[in-house]
């Protein structure tokens, strides 16, 4: 059996007998890529498995994934605090998204044995000037961008530069929206907003449905896929957990109205197909319409279940880099128009090019003055 497949039946709590140490040292080391292994600790735990009857060796990493997953949840609880008491006062929009929003609910399963390398907010497109300023005033600051890139965030994303704190090293994305502007799908916000709870601490976070819906998002959308199983294991938890009638129609509706139903459809596809999650018929049937059709589901099929599934590049094939391929290359595609994003490829790849032909100090010299133009026409 191959190791992706051995991943998910021990993810399931079934440890298959006479597992070599080899097996073992080529799990752990797929699960430490895919950001997992804290969360197989807990999900075996969970599930009532022994985790002293595996090898000793796999016994110490899952620990030390623990280790780090509990002190990065704590982490997140401190920077939360902070940020709720610096921004309250210039946003009544404020949210944890994603990693930390999972981290901060109340005792949500997908927040266990989560680990992440930044913390993700999303506040209302009017405060943004207010929280930035208010950020930098208190140690958050963006890395040095050169004037193409500041105009690609501040004018076709989603969110502004990533934030360091100068001291404690914590990272920040601050978003006003779910995807990038110029990609033409970035929904009404406030079908968003509208589907928030507040926690037992303070914290806003999206419910279950739109936390769903959201990480849909995230992971359907994009160009890059680092720990595919880990994000498509948040799907699974979170239906586990929340899945009930209301769950089911607000989530439908939601993506729906905010036109992410053929990405809801992949979602539940592969929860399906790779984890074995079920899906209620009912819910299958209303989304039927918005499936995509046979050609690009095999098209679709060849790419996510490969990058979804449990690997590594060390075990990857040909098959696989090339699913990475045309998946950067749908990414891509979906989130700028054609026009733009030729553009945008033209202009990286000739800063790349003569970075490495003339050093990275030649931009500090002089900017291309087409870059305005670049970037303005829309």
């Amino acid at each position: 059996m191959p190791i992706s497949e051995l991943i998910v039946v021990i993810y399931h709590g079934i440890i298959p007998e006479h597992l070599t140490l080899s097996q073992w040292s080529q799990i752990v080391r797929v699960l430490r890529h895919q950001q997992c292994l804290a969360r197989l600790n807990w999900r075996l735990q969970q599930l009532g498995i022994d985790i002293k009857s595996l090898p000793q060796f796999v016994q110490n990493h899952l620990k030390n994934a623990e280790i780090i997953a509990n002190k990065q949840k704590h982490q997140v609880h401190y920077e939360a605090k902070e940020l709720l008491r610096l921004l309250q006062p210039y946003t009544a929009k404020l949210l944890f998204l994603k990693g930390a929003g999972y981290s901060l609910a109340n005792n949500a399963s997908v927040g266990h044995g989560r680990t992440y390398s930044d913390i993700d907010l999303l506040v209302d497109k009017a405060s943004l000037p207010d929280v930035e300023k208010e950020l930098a005033l208190n140690g958050f600051f963006a890395e040095d961008l050169d004037e193409y890139d500041q105009k690609y965030y501040r004018q076709w994303s989603h969110e502004i530069p990533p934030l360091r704190h100068g001291s404690r090293g914590t990272v920040l994305d601050v978003h006003h929206n779910l995807v990038p502007l110029i990609s033409g799908r970035a929904p009404d916000i406030n079908l968003f907003f509208a589907h928030t709870q507040t926690t037992e601490l303070g914290y806003t976070i999206f419910k279950p449905a739109a936390m769903f819906l959201h990480s849909t998002v995230h992971l359907f959308l994009n160009e890059e896929i680092k720990h595919g199983f880990r994000d498509l294991t948040d799907l699974g938890l979170l239906i586990e957990q929340y899945q009930s009638e209301e769950f089911w129609r607000e989530l439908v509706e939601l993506a729906i109205q905010s036109n992410f139903a053929r990405e809801l459809c992949l979602a539940l596809r592969y929860t399906n197909k790779i984890l074995g999650q079920d899906i209620p018929a009912s819910v299958q049937t209303l989304l039927l319409p918005y499936l995509p059709g046979k050609m690009a589901l095999r098209y679709l099929d060849f790419i996510f279940v490969r990058v979804l599934r449990p690997t590594h590049p060390v075990f990857s094939d040909r098959k696989d880099q090339l699913a990475q391929f045309l998946l950067m290359t749908r990414g891509h595609y979906l989130k700028m128009p054609m026009p733009i994003l030729l553009k945008h490829t033209f202009w990286k790849g000739y800063r790349n090019i003569a970075t490495t032909l003339l050093g990275s100090n030649f931009w500090d010299k002089a900017e291309p003055d087409n870059n305005k133009d670049v970037v303005g026409r829309q």
